[in-house]
């Protein structure tokens, strides 16, 4: 008997596809926060518990300080080192390099959420943020699942499936109109700057990171809500 093939999720008729990508949650990547993520009221407190429907997660705590003071007493013995090197060796010693590595994240504009908190979920009882699906959340899900992104010119969609192009993603997991978003908002202070946040109407927001996301992004700044820079 032949098996039927399931078909990926298409919009219906009178309803345009403009984007989509596959995303998750986003996670922390700053030293305190790295490998982390968390989900929070208004007033910082943890929320994971009170999501309904959410099956357990992790319960993280912040790393310690004392990771970025020794990295930074062991880059300044380095450079110290080096520009001994240099001087005895008549200005001839390593050149061209950068003591910055290549995964250098800057400055964050804003620490209180990527540096000593890192919320992908802030959200007050009974907003939008609070009905997103747990498959976005990668402690959470299979790895052999995972959850995409779609952008038609009506919604915003979650869909998740199996990690399988034999059996695409195919089922709606949360969904919202376009007018309940207010803004989308490039997120640089990530690992190779893939974060994105949307923030709803109601003041909710979550924090999503994006291999493919660009696009997606993209799209709601040219044609979507009000988007930041």
């Amino acid at each position: 008997m032949t098996v039927p093939q399931r078909r990926s999720w298409q919009p219906p008729a009178g309803e345009e596809l403009v984007a989509r990508a596959p995303v998750s949650f986003a996670t922390g990547a700053a030293h305190r926060v790295k490998g982390r993520r968390w989900f929070r009221d208004i007033e910082r407190r943890d929320i994971q518990g009170d999501l309904a429907g959410w099956p357990p997660g992790p319960a993280y705590r912040l790393r310690s300080r004392v990771g970025p003071a020794v990295w930074t007493v062991l880059t300044a013995a380095f450079l110290l080192g080096l520009f001994v090197l240099t001087v005895v060796s008549g200005g001839n010693g390593p050149s061209g390099g950068s003591t910055n590595g290549g995964d250098s994240l800057g400055r964050s504009e804003d620490p209180d959420d990527e540096e000593t908190d890192f919320p992908v979920l802030w959200a007050a009882p009974g907003t939008i943020a609070r009905t997103l699906p747990w498959e976005l959340d990668p402690d959470r899900r299979p790895g052999t699942d995972l959850t995409h992104l779609i952008l038609t010119d009506r919604r915003l969609l979650v869909l998740g499936g199996l990690r399988d192009p034999r059996e695409p993603w195919e089922e709606i997991l949360g969904e919202t109109d376009l007018s309940t978003i207010a803004t989308v908002e490039r997120r640089p202070f990530s690992v190779g700057g893939r974060d994105f946040r949307i923030t709803f109407t109601d003041g909710s927001w979550c924090r999503l990171t994006s291999l493919e996301g660009e696009p997606l992004v993209r799209h709601l700044t040219a044609g979507g809500p009000p988007v930041s820079p």
